[in-house]
């Protein structure tokens, strides 16, 4: 029996495998959430908040309607922790971490499926990869565990040793999952300085990328760096900036926001929103609040996400970096892209393009069926804003997502879902492979 359902995985796509492994672990997650263990008693949780609680996990988006401190019991709150670090490493790689810990050979189908779970090219140097992965993700989050558990244990106890190894994972998965209450306690938490310190520099190490992070510790040196790792934080250091200065100049005069600080705490502040915008969604100040022309600019921040290969979403920095360059070539008249002194090959600026349309096709496709299926009066730009967050995997909320009603809940699900495993791994599963030789006359299209 066995041996037939290895021949029929075996037989299936790998992107499909891909797709699958997710899907089952989300619903698997929910079974747990579900079960009395897992509960504090609060309140009821039915399969679909259940369902949807588990996929906000593994995607590491972090919407929740539950308060978690409150509704699930630490026992359900430890399921929580695993999934958040599943979720941020992937289930293909925790498979493959399981099989070298016990000693199995990795077969050449593993590898090519951990590659496609990576959008990678080449299925060779897979299992280093997954022990580099393993190693850093465990160093970092002890690391920061361990500076946030001490710092918490003289505020809060023995109890702020467990919460400073949640928030660890939770910033370095970017799931951005909040322990002390309803999205109260987290902004408090963030005023103080060192606690910020800490989780923003976890979020920015989760969301750098593994392959990045890897080479900066390896080679140390700029010119040493790979073509992938200098261009990841070249947009790093574009970006960075990018969000702080819109934060500081939106929202610098705004007393529900940022207007009360002192200027320190402004730029500190600013500093922190401008990569929990793309990454893991914490925020210090009620989001609720912010300028229409913010939420707009937090909307494009989320969409950009995080580097290739990281815990974030979104359709990547090096997409958006792609398509830029790009479009400033064409401008200047020019048919290659060059960065570094290097050409950028033209398959991965279509690549970057497809990417880039089937995410707003997907989120444009989301918005439209919560406004359809959705028969309250929300405001446009709150259920908008859901909307991109749920797919971009940040986790932002206006405050709604307790409110909506189940086929709503399912268009999220979906979203969130497919903003995990990418719309490369999504295409890639339905895609038929067509090498034909046959070749076409060539025609011009009037386009503009």
């Amino acid at each position: 029996m066995s041996k037939k359902i290895i021949h029929f995985l075996n037989k299936l796509h790998r992107g499909v495998l891909i797709c699958g492994g997710f899907a089952l672990f989300m619903l698997l997650g929910a079974i747990l959430l579900m079960m009395p263990f897992a509960q504090s008693g609060t309140r009821s949780i039915s399969f679909i908040d259940a369902l949807f609680m588990s996929v906000s996990i593994v995607s590491v988006t972090g919407m929740s309607m539950f308060d978690l401190g409150r509704d699930f019991s630490l026992a359900g709150q430890l399921i929580i922790l695993f999934m958040m670090e599943v979720g941020g490493l992937g289930v293909m790689t925790i498979m493959a971490m399981v099989s070298i810990s016990a000693g199995r050979r990795i077969r050449l189908q593993e590898r090519l499926l951990i590659r496609d779970s990576f959008n990678l090219q080449s299925p060779s140097g897979m299992v280093m990869l997954v022990r580099k992965i393993i190693l850093w993700t465990f160093m970092v989050e002890l690391v920061s565990g361990i500076l946030l558990s001490v710092y918490f244990y003289f505020k809060f106890g023995l109890k702020g040793i467990y919460l400073g190894f949640w928030y660890a994972v939770s910033s370095f998965t970017t799931c951005g999952l909040d322990l002390v209450g309803d999205g109260i306690g987290f902004p408090d938490m963030a005023a103080d300085s060192f606690a910020s310190t800490v989780i923003l520099i976890t979020m920015f190490l989760g969301g750098i990328g593994f392959l990045a992070l890897d080479d900066v510790i390896t080679h140390r040196r700029w010119s040493k760096l790979s073509f992938n790792t200098k261009f990841v934080f070249t947009l790093e250091a574009i970006l960075i900036p990018l969000g702080v200065i819109v934060f500081y100049l939106l929202e610098g005069d705004n007393p529900a926001t940022l207007g009360r600080l002192g200027t320190l705490e402004k730029w500190q502040s600013a500093f922190f929103m401008s990569l929990s915008t793309r990454l893991a969604g914490f925020a210090v100040f009620d989001i609720h609040a912010m300028m229409n022309s913010t939420v707009l600019m937090v909307m494009v921040f989320m969409i950009i996400g995080g580097s290739p290969i990281s815990t974030a979403g979104g359709i990547r920095t090096t997409t958006m970096g792609l398509l830029i360059l790009s479009m400033y070539a064409w401008i200047r008249g020019r048919r290659e892209v060059v960065i570094f002194h290097k050409q950028v090959d033209p398959k991965d600026l279509v690549k970057a393009s497809n990417v880039f349309t089937l995410a707003m096709v997907l989120t444009f496709l989301t918005a439209f069926l919560i406004f359809l299926l959705e028969p309250s009066d929300f405001n446009f730009e709150n259920a908008l804003f859901e909307s991109v967050s749920a797919f971009s995997t940040v986790g932002f909320s206006m405050g709604l997502t307790g409110e909506w009603n189940t086929p709503c809940k399912i268009v999220l699900i979906g979203a969130m879902y497919i903003g995990r495993i990418g719309v490369m791994t999504l295409a890639i599963a339905f895609a038929g492979h067509h090498n034909s030789s046959m070749k076409y006359p060539k025609e011009n299209v009037v386009i503009g």
